[in-house]
């Protein structure tokens, strides 16, 4: 189904994306240790690609969003992986991959990313396996440090919740962030896991010796000794966008534009298809004046930049604002950069 560009609600769900409450509640399944024989909850890396998006609550500084959306796909024949902005300043990777430790081969969750301007990177390793559920823990500290949850009550439902002990100051790690996401998407991922015949049983990392020595297995900033830098993932790109304004206004420096990037165009000709929204893959909120942002770790593929100025600033598209209607195309290539730009010549009705 399609609609035709009449009113201001057009792009309403841009900032809003208020998805259904997901009903689905967390019941922790019984658990049974691994073993170095068992397979190491290899059929995570199958359950991880697509987009997702849920509502993420944190007790960190960086506070709650009331949807936060992540493109996992494969980057290597054993790894899924994603990074996503909480905005201009702060972001957030993941990446599960297969690792070697010690006697036994198993996943790792590598997390971490930007937060109030510094730089934080944790490894958990899987230590418990149930139905559809996963604990990683803090390897050096056995989980004491931190420990982390994936579950998926449903294929398309997945609940990730992390806990830390907050840098020692609690006897028992409490919760960090929560994460209750939906998947709504599957296409996106396709060529990534047909290149990489993913999911395969590839040690991407050996970590036996990585933490000798340290008292925890996460590193902050400036990082030193990662074993698995960000630098070193493999296949992935960089897009360097930016925007302009249109003729018909001047920004104003206390507003705000939206950039962001999907893997099919909202509109065709003047044919809006909201049912799209759901292949917005990164989105970042800038000063109106930034004009520019550069997106690291994009995974390769066709994409369809845009841009929305807020004008009236009330943070969410209505009358008056600004829009790049014509979605710009951009071919994002493995371990390549590109530009794109957005002009801003619509103004909504």
């Amino acid at each position: 189904m399609h609609k035709v560009i009449n009113r201001s609600t057009l792009f309403s769900l841009l900032l809003v994306l208020c998805l259904n409450e997901l009903s689905c509640r967390r019941q922790k399944p019984s658990l049974s240790p691994l073993s170095p024989t068992d397979p190491i909850g290899f059929d995570l890396l199958a359950r991880l690609p697509g987009i997702w998006e849920g509502p993420l609550v944190s007790t960190t500084s960086v506070g709650n969003f009331p949807f936060w959306k992540v493109d996992l796909r494969p980057i290597s024949s054993g790894q899924v992986s994603s990074r996503s902005e909480l905005d201009s300043a702060n972001d957030i990777h993941l990446s599960f991959f297969i690792a070697r430790y010690g006697d036994k081969t198993l996943l790792c969750f590598r997390n971490g990313g930007y937060f109030s301007g510094m730089e934080r990177i944790s490894y958990l390793l899987l230590d418990s396996t149930a139905s559809g559920y996963y604990r990683f823990s803090e390897p050096v500290t056995r989980g004491r440090r931190a420990y982390a949850e994936v579950h998926f009550p449903h294929p398309d439902s997945l609940i990730l919740s992390a806990y830390t002990n907050k840098m020692g100051t609690t006897q028992q790690p409490v919760l960090h962030i929560r994460w209750n996401a939906r998947r709504l998407d599957t296409t996106a991922a396709q060529a990534a896991i047909q290149r990489f015949s993913f999911p395969q049983k590839s040690i991407i990392l050996d970590l036996s010796q990585a933490f000798q020595g340290r008292t925890e297995a996460i590193y902050y900033s400036p990082i030193q000794n990662d074993p698995y830098p960000s630098s070193g993932q493999p296949y992935l790109g960089t897009l360097r966008a930016s925007y302009q304004h249109g003729n018909g206004y001047t920004p104003d420096s206390s507003r705000f534009v939206i950039l962001f990037t999907t893997t099919k165009p909202l509109l065709e000709g003047m044919q809006y298809y909201p049912d799209r929204l759901r292949y917005i893959t990164r989105y970042v909120r800038l000063p109106s004046t930034k004009g520019n942002f550069t997106f690291r770790h994009m995974h390769p593929g066709s994409y369809y930049l845009y841009a929305l100025y807020d004008v009236d600033g009330d943070g969410q598209p209505s009358s008056g604002d600004w829009f790049s209607i014509s979605g710009t195309s951009v071919e994002v290539l493995p371990e390549t950069e590109v530009q794109a730009s957005a002009a801003l010549t619509f103004r909504l009705p």
